[in-house]
């Protein structure tokens, strides 16, 4: 492989404060030509503030960064790009109404003269598809892609500039197995070549498996900078979180009950992700896992009971009534149901609405006496929620957007349970949110299963359901193929293989 002369990214001392909050306090470390550093904090350490000083999307307060031995400013993202660093951001930057070939020229598209040549726009754009080994559709709109299609995008995107530092934050959040996998291989050939790249994951597994070294975050302070060889899991978490390692809320020993407070019968689907006679059961106090790999069918469950897909076929029963299957969000919640989608920013949350507002957006009724809302009662609402979920921010007035990750999720979490559903549907709960927050959200559902609501987790994450679920359901090609209980360590790989997955 040939190698390229990349020269390394160095920082110094940078800070960086909006207002009176500190979210990076004389942060230092270096990023070697051909390493893989793993940056590491909870939600809210100061992990994308970094990342986007170094994209040129904000700038510190003091400090310095150095490419070689030559400082330089990041004012603009295309600063940035101009000095060869790429940003795969969470939140995804993409034109809808484009093309996928035109999203990942975007900034660059060849001409001819000086005319736009769709020609050598699609060859180039095929030719990285097929050189990163991922399968795109490149005259589709981004608007009809996945989430996890429209991720895929940005990498190519990414990684298709000859970058000395290459930034990923969270990437294989939405990606199944073989993509990650795939993700993971692409990287350490990037290395190999000499870029630096700076890797932005909570997963534990993937950061040790591919880093060389590893930087930790913590209230904006870094607190553990070493090699990824002499530390292990365990001691990491501990620098994360400030203690030693939490224990994951284990599942209860007590029978469920053998009420069903969902139930749904051959649902069936012709278009894909197709069903084939769906038929399961949720009882009171139970969490059921459903683990699938992307296009499973899995999704398609979980978007149903929320109200999203409403061209399924089959019987739907709640508390043993049968009810129809939900054709709208509105009529989900009339029938009991409380689903959290996957994607919160796009259909789960407002960001500029207070914590308070949102807390009481989806219980406005029960809020509200002669049509105007109970103020004092709305204010006990998002007070009780947000000390339910140890929800971490200024005031319940701080408006969603500005909040952490993980304490998004914990917002849209709680508006969710605020309904007091029969059965609370939950779509990929944790992903994206740092290993703190994940305790204390896995905390959550134990205590709400003891309490007697019946849940269905949807993941990809095999790893959550077998440290939160009482059973777990294998779904594959549109059908439930296998039944887990009595789960333990040995599990995850029966899962991964049933599932299609290894």
């Amino acid at each position: 492989m040939m190698i390229v002369d990349h020269a390394g990214v160095t920082l110094n001392n940078l800070t960086k404060s909006y207002g009176s909050q500190k979210v990076l306090h004389e942060v230092s470390f270096s990023l070697n030509p051909g390493q893989i550093t793993g940056l590491l904090g909870e939600n809210g350490a100061g992990k994308s503030t970094l990342a986007k000083i170094l994209a040129g999307a904000t700038t510190p307060d003091t400090g310095s960064i150095l490419i070689g031995n030559k400082h330089v400013s990041l004012q603009t993202p295309r600063e940035s790009l101009a000095h060869g660093i790429s940003f795969i951001p969470q939140e995804l930057i993409y034109v809808p109404r484009l093309t996928v070939a035109e999203n990942i020229c975007l900034g660059r598209w060849p001409r001819k003269g000086f005319v736009t040549s769709p020609t050598q726009m699609k060859t180039f754009a095929e030719s990285e598809v097929n050189r990163l080994g991922f399968d795109l559709p490149l005259q589709s709109e981004m608007n009809s892609l996945s989430f996890a299609q429209q991720q895929t995008v940005e990498i190519v995107k990414a990684l298709s500039r000859d970058s000395k530092l290459i930034i990923l934050d969270e990437p294989t959040a939405a990606l199944n197995n073989d993509e990650s996998a795939q993700l993971l291989s692409i990287m350490g050939n990037m290395a190999l070549s000499g870029a630096s790249i700076l890797y932005i994951s909570h997963r534990l597994d993937e950061v040790f498996s591919i880093c060389t070294a590893l930087q930790v975050l913590r209230n904006g302070s870094l607190v553990f900078s070493g090699d990824a060889s002499l530390t292990d899991p365990a001691e990491v978490i501990s620098h994360i979180l400030g203690r030693a390692e939490v224990q994951l809320e284990g599942r209860r020993g007590n029978a469920i009950s053998q009420k069903a407070v969902l139930k749904i019968e051959n649902w069936s689907r012709q278009q894909y992700p197709s069903l084939d006679a769906v038929s399961l059961e949720v009882h009171e106090g139970e969490i059921v896992g459903l683990y699938g790999l992307a296009g499973s069918g899995a999704e398609v469950v979980a978007q149903t009971l929320g109200g999203l897909i409403p061209d399924v076929v089959g019987m739907t029963f709640i508390d043993q009534a049968a009810v129809t299957t939900p054709r709208s969000p509105r009529h989900s919640r009339l029938a009991g149901i409380g689903y959290v989608p996957a994607d919160r920013k796009l259909q789960g949350l407002v960001p500029t609405l207070s914590v308070r507002n949102s807390l009481s957006l989806l219980i406005m009724r029960r809020l509200a006496k002669w049509g105007v809302i109970n103020a004092k009662a709305e204010l006990a609402n998002a007070n009780g929620m947000a000390t339910d979920t140890q929800l971490r921010a200024r005031s319940i007035e701080q408006t969603v957007g500005e909040l952490s990750g993980g304490n998004q999720q914990k917002v849209l979490m709680a508006s969710r349970i605020a309904q007091k559903p029969r059965v609370l549907v939950l779509q990929e709960p944790t992903r994206g949110v740092d290993v703190g927050a994940r305790v204390e959200l896995h905390k959550l559902l134990r205590k709400l299963a003891d309490s007697g609501t019946g849940q269905l987790v949807v993941t990809s994450d095999i790893e959550e359901a077998v440290q939160i679920c009482d059973r777990l359901l294998i779904f594959r090609e549109g059908r439930v193929t296998r039944e887990f209980r009595d789960l333990n360590s040995e599990t995850q790989s029966a899962a991964l293989h049933a599932a299609g997955g290894m």
